[in-house]
């Protein structure tokens, strides 16, 4: 349905979406609160977000936070203050560097914006666009929803076995996935590197021995590295890391190959 966070918290659960799935999220969630002790609220409309990303993320931040935030671990949260507004503070860091996403009052974003930037000035701190984001998700091969993950992908064939709870009782579609995980995915996410000079971008079809099978899901230069690379779906047998691939770019199909993931990644 959607990839997303879902934070526990002192009075309940902040569940964040990816914004362009914002209503589709809400119905599917209401349509299966039915018969639970639940009241869920959507309140989007009065939150807003920003997210302090990079290596010093917690130097910047810590000043201006109320909580000990080095004592934050990964995919925590924490509810505390930040410039004296209440907010919630995660710890995903959700473009493959150390960071953490700041949830509060929608009427304080320009004081938190502008109390941010002015704090980030020793370390070079800049505001930073959706292309950029995009490019740093990519390199650490974070999957993203309507590219890697979508309503006719699983999680076993994008490589997020290690995100499923199989031992934790039922939920909705663990009999499917379990079919997938015992038989194997037809088809799996690669890296692919290009070997010929090209730009795989998103929708290119993928080839092996002439014959399409499968197409780029996200593709780009990557800035960090240096490569041209991309991100795809190909049938399992292709998936090992050197099988050869096509990249048809403006009708003409480019030498690639499949390497392994992530390309990019803090932990080395």
């Amino acid at each position: 349905m959607d990839d997303v966070f879902v934070y526990a918290l002192a009075e309940g659960y902040m569940v964040v979406v990816n914004a362009a799935n914002n209503a589709k999220d809400t119905r599917w969630l209401q349509a299966h609160a039915a018969g639970y002790d639940v009241e869920l609220r959507n309140v989007s409309a009065e939150t807003y977000m920003l997210a302090l990303q990079g290596p010093a993320a917690l130097a910047i931040l810590q000043p201006l936070a109320e909580a000990d935030l080095a004592a934050l671990p990964r995919f925590g949260c924490t509810e505390t203050t930040v410039l004296g507004v209440p907010s919630v503070v995660g710890r995903t860091g959700y473009t493959g560097e150390d960071g953490f996403e700041l949830y509060f009052a929608a009427a304080q974003a320009e004081a938190i914006w502008d109390g941010l930037l002015a704090a980030g000035v020793p370390h070079g701190l800049l505001p930073c666009g959706l292309a950029a984001r995009d490019s740093l998700r990519f390199e650490a091969c974070y999957p993203l929803y309507g590219h890697e993950l979508g309503p006719d992908r699983d999680p076993v064939a994008a490589g997020l076995r290690w995100a499923v709870a199989w031992e934790k009782g039922p939920f909705i579609g663990r009999e499917a996935l379990l079919k997938v995980r015992l038989e194997g995915p037809a088809h799996r996410l690669v890296g692919i590197e290009m070997v010929e000079r090209g730009i795989a971008r998103e929708g290119y079809p993928i080839l092996h021995a002439g014959e399409v099978c499968g197409a780029v899901t996200s593709g780009m230069p990557s800035p960090t590295l240096g490569r041209s690379l991309a991100l795809g779906y190909v049938p399992a047998a292709l998936a090992e890391a050197g099988t050869s691939l096509g990249i048809e770019i403006h009708g003409r199909v480019r030498d690639a190959v499949v390497v392994k993931r992530p390309f990019n990644s803090r932990d080395g």
